[in-house]
């Protein structure tokens, strides 16, 4: 563990005492020219587990949704070793595998789909949300008080975080691209509460996903990440716009 860790507290849960060095953005998702800088923060050895299951899968199933110039190369050079690891998860994508016509732009296309797990992408981007409020802004969570929430955005929900990103006041704001735009996200702090923040992040130039019966049109997906008081998170949880769909 790096010296720089030892004494620290896990940025995830808050309480533990780190015991590992985390990537906040997990290597796996980046070709090895691309992996310098990675955000790191300490982390408990309970929460990496947790995190890093998220990662095995989603380093495996989001390439094959990607817009990204590395996908090719991923796909062939990556993620087949991965899958030929996990026979469970490649015949689970396997069976799903299937072409359909999909509606864009007015046009109906044809695109092949993949059964995916969306509710993974917010649970990882959970972690990920509490990371970089960490790593830019030095500020961990009392999970008693506040709490965090990540998942794919709808249109709606994709609007409002982008009408608060862009209010004026904020105590604090953050941008950055994390391999060569694989992960591009922008963050702004809250101005009376630092533990509030608002997140939106673009995977691999745009995921391209199926499944939303409401949103037939709306191929690409855009991930959103907050941290409030557990009141508001209540609300959130409620009824914030997300989707579960399909890479396609």
């Amino acid at each position: 563990m790096s010296k720089r860790h030892v004494g620290k507290i896990c940025v995830y849960c808050g309480t533990a005492p780190a015991e590992t060095m985390d990537h906040v953005f997990a290597r796996e998702f980046f070709l090895v020219s691309r992996r310098a800088n990675l955000p790191k923060v300490p982390a408990c050895g309970a929460c990496n587990g947790v995190k890093s299951g998220h990662e095995h899968y989603l380093t495996t199933v989001l390439p094959f949704a990607s817009n990204h110039q590395d996908a090719p190369v991923v796909l062939s050079q990556m993620v087949e070793r991965r899958l030929d690891k996990n026979a469970k998860l490649k015949s689970r994508l396997a069976t799903g595998h299937r072409k359909e016509l999909t509606l864009r732009n007015g046009l109906l296309l044809p695109a092949m789909t993949l059964p995916f797990d969306g509710d993974r992408v917010g649970e990882l981007f959970k972690f990920i949300t509490q990371g970089l409020l960490s790593h830019h802004f030095g500020v961990i969570l009392d999970r008693r008080k506040h709490g965090v929430w990540a998942g794919f955005l709808n249109r709606p929900g994709e609007e409002m975080h982008r009408k608060l990103l862009a209010q004026p006041n904020a105590r604090a704001r953050v941008q950055g691209d994390i391999g060569g735009g694989a992960f591009v996200y922008e963050g702004a702090q809250g101005v009376d509460f630092p533990e509030m923040s608002i997140w939106i992040f673009h995977l691999f130039g745009g995921i391209r996903v199926s499944g939303d019966a409401d949103e037939p049109e709306a191929g690409i997906r855009v991930v959103g990440g907050v941290t409030v008081s557990q009141r508001v998170l209540r609300l959130l949880e409620g009824g914030e716009g997300t989707d579960s769909p399909a890479a396609a």
